[in-house]
Formats: structure tokens, C-alpha cells, sequence
């Protein structure tokens, strides 16, 4: 054998980290500052009824969020299916992963996401009340805007990488 030392880069089962992505603190309090601005803008508008609206929105959405998650995984990628749960660290809100993920999976079940979501704000329009339909719409916009600009920064990357999210940054791995 010989003593060579060994230079090791900073690899996780077999996977490269390829970039990281730090999240600015100021980008995070914009995004609850817009929740907040949202909720007043329809109590603005509408009163306490837009208020109550906002909230029931707000819940409505997250649980078709989690709905849609669950059965899209279990038919895609079930073995994945136990790496997603609630969080609830800024901005990451929502269904989301907890371990790392496909880069690829992130992007397919996004935009599955993306679209069941309006045919579901689509669904009420009928019979809701408009408070009840812009605070959907506006929950389901804001929902998704921190996962929107993750895939836009991660456009031309390839999606056999593997994404970890934490509260701090967003890393980017390859085999």
C-alpha cells in the first residue's frame, strides 16, 4: 500500500454537490410580508367575510396541496413517497421534501401541482364567493412562488441531480 494522502470532495452516497443556493433572509421576510399584504388586501376589500375567506383559502389550498402531492407520488414514485411531509420553514410551507429528491420528480410533481390546483380553484368558480375564489387563487400563487423560483434558477440543470431543501440554502447534487 502506499501512503498517499486522499483528496475527497464533498460527496453524499455517491452523489457531487454541484452548486449551492443560498436563500437571502430579505427574500424570506418579502414573502411573509406578502402573505400578510394579500390577507389585508382582501380584508379591504371584502370585510371580515374576506378575512374569513382568506384564512379558509389559505387551508383549503394547503390541503389540495397535500391531496394532489399524495396521490400524484403514490402513482409516479411510491418508495418517495415517505421522504415528503408538512414543513413549515420560511419559505418552504407546504408539502414538500424532507430528505433530498430528484430534481426531475421536484419538476414533474410541480407542475402537476400547478395545474390541479387552478382546475381546483376552476371547480369553485360556480358557486364560491369572489373573496372565497381570489383568496384560492392568491394562496395557490403564493404557495408555489418559492418552488417557481427554485425550478427557474434550476431550468437548465439536468434532472437526474437530486435537490436537498433546507431552511438556509438549496443544494444541488449529481452521481
Amino acid at each position: 500500500m502506499t501512503d498517499q494522502p486522499e483528496h475527497r470532495e464533498p460527496t453524499i452516497y455517491h452523489y457531487k454537490l454541484i452548486r449551492k443556493m443560498n436563500l437571502r433572509p430579505e427574500a424570506k421576510y418579502s414573502y411573509m410580508t406578502t402573505a400578510l399584504m394579500g390577507t389585508g388586501t382582501i380584508g379591504a376589500l371584502y370585510g371580515l367575510l374576506g378575512l374569513l375567506y382568506a384564512v379558509v383559502g389559505l387551508l383549503l389550498m394547503v390541503a389540495v396541496h397535500a391531496i394532489v402531492l399524495r396521490i400524484t407520488l403514490r402513482r409516479v414514485d411510491e418508495p418517495s413517497e415517505k421522504r415528503w411531509a408538512f414543513r413549515f420553514e420560511w419559505p418552504w410551507i407546504g408539502p414538500l421534501p424532507v430528505m433530498d429528491t430528484n430534481l426531475s420528480l421536484f419538476r414533474r410533481l410541480h407542475f402537476h401541482l400547478t395545474l390541479v390546483g387552478c382546475c381546483v380553484v376552476g371547480l369553485f368558480y360556480p358557486w364560491a364567493n369572489d373573496s372565497l375564489l381570489l383568496a384560492l387563487t392568491y394562496w395557490h400563487c403564493w404557495l408555489l412562488a418559492p418552488r417557481f423560483v427554485l425550478l427557474l434558477r434550476m431550468r437548465k440543470d439536468r434532472g437526474d441531480g437530486v435537490i436537498r431543501l433546507a431552511a438556509e440554502e438549496v443544494s444541488y447534487y449529481h452521481r
